[in-house]
């Protein structure tokens, strides 16, 4: 079967361990759930040997800690899909990806530093949820002929055609400016005030327009309004920085 991986790396993580992010091509329209696995091997051939649980229409994986890999112990690692339709697998690729060991580690030291003066100063811990860009097609909301949204309150899709609509969540720690950027619009409901805030966090999950995060000691959730990778080791974004705006108490988000 043709491969639908449009994209499978591995970049730095602030923890020991390696973090998977990959893509799949948006028109691949196979039946969900979509289920992804993570084998390594010592050999461009084998054996594989699964190391992740099973990850049900995900987009990445985060490992909490692997022992170094040196000279004597190359890794090879390979991504598999299983839909209702067929097994799919991605190219195999290696540790470190476009970044060399040394700057790899590098890379990963400067989220681990960020991470912890969040922790240890005026970071809050948060949740990310990274609106799906490929996936499952929902199965209530789209027209079966020409595939548009017929609901753009789907309450399984938020009106996203993708069931889920959101990956995640993903843990991070953010950094929140302290003042808030107040807005006034206009919609259907009257003047309506919004918030805007600054901030910065590390660049694994990397983040872009759409995605949510929530606040879950105040419950409180933001939309990403702009993102930029503010800092780059080799075109890997190592710290991000976003313009979030709150949604309202009555915003779908509030419902993931």
């Amino acid at each position: 079967m043709t491969s639908p991986f449009t994209s499978f790396k591995i970049v730095p993580s602030y923890s020991r361990g390696f973090t998977y992010l990959w893509e799949v091509v948006g028109d691949f329209n196979d039946p969900g759930p979509w289920v992804f696995e993570i084998s390594e091997g010592q050999s461009p051939d084998g054996p594989w040997f699964v190391i992740s649980p099973e990850l049900v229409n995900k987009q990445e994986w985060r490992e909490e800690n692997r022992p170094p890999i040196n000279k004597a112990n190359v890794l090879y690692f390979r991504l598999t899909l299983k839909t209702p339709k067929g097994l799919y697998k991605s190219p195999i690729i290696q540790p470190y990806g476009a970044l060399g060991r040394r700057d790899f580690l590098l890379a990963r030291e400067v989220m681990r530093q960020a991470v912890l003066h969040s922790r240890g100063m005026a970071g809050v811990e948060c949740k990310a949820y990274i609106l799906s860009t490929f996936g499952p097609r929902c199965q209530k909301c789209l027209d079966p002929i020409t595939g548009t949204i017929r609901d753009s309150h789907c309450k399984h899709c938020f009106g996203t055609g993708r069931n889920p609509a959101y990956n995640g969540p993903y843990d991070m720690w953010m950094d929140f400016t302290e003042d808030a950027q107040h807005q006034v619009a206009i919609d259907k409901t009257g003047t309506v005030e919004k918030k805007a805030f600054q901030v910065k966090a590390v660049g694994s999950p990397t983040l872009k327009y759409g995605d949510v995060i929530v606040v879950p000691s105040s419950d409180r959730r933001y939309y990403v309004r702009m993102a930029a990778q503010t800092t780059e080791i080799r075109r890997i974004p190592v710290i991000q920085t976003l313009t979030v705006e709150e949604a309202p108490q009555t915003d779908k988000v509030y419902d993931l």
